[in-house]
């Protein structure tokens, strides 16, 4: 297991969240304090937005992947999340995509 990058804060007790992969490929972001952690997905290039998401207050993230349009991951992938048709956050994302032509917007 190595550490990819950290990505931002931790809710629960402020420290870093960092990026890891392990052997097999598989990545995920944890908190080395409190232990608080969350899987990532296996293929993709994966971006940090610097915005915190409004339910689960952990980093945006932006998985890209060939010939596909980015999507969005917190805890989990955004699309799953309940309340992703009226999230203000994501909408801000697609739109400056939208306006730079950018991750197939």
């Amino acid at each position: 297991m190595r550490k990819i990058k950290e990505i931002g804060a931790c809710p629960n007790c402020d420290c870093g969240l960092i990026m890891f992969k392990t052997n097999n490929y598989k990545r995920f972001v944890k908190c080395e304090i409190c232990g608080m952690s969350y899987s990532l997905p296996k293929r993709g290039k994966i971006s940090n937005s610097a915005i915190i998401c409004p339910r689960s207050r952990v980093p945006i993230l932006i998985v890209e992947k060939e010939q596909q349009k980015a999507y969005f991951w917190t805890d989990q992938p955004c699309f799953s999340c309940v309340a992703f048709d009226k999230c203000n956050a994501i909408e801000e994302l697609v739109n400056e995509f939208k306006s730079l032509e950018v991750y197939g917007y």
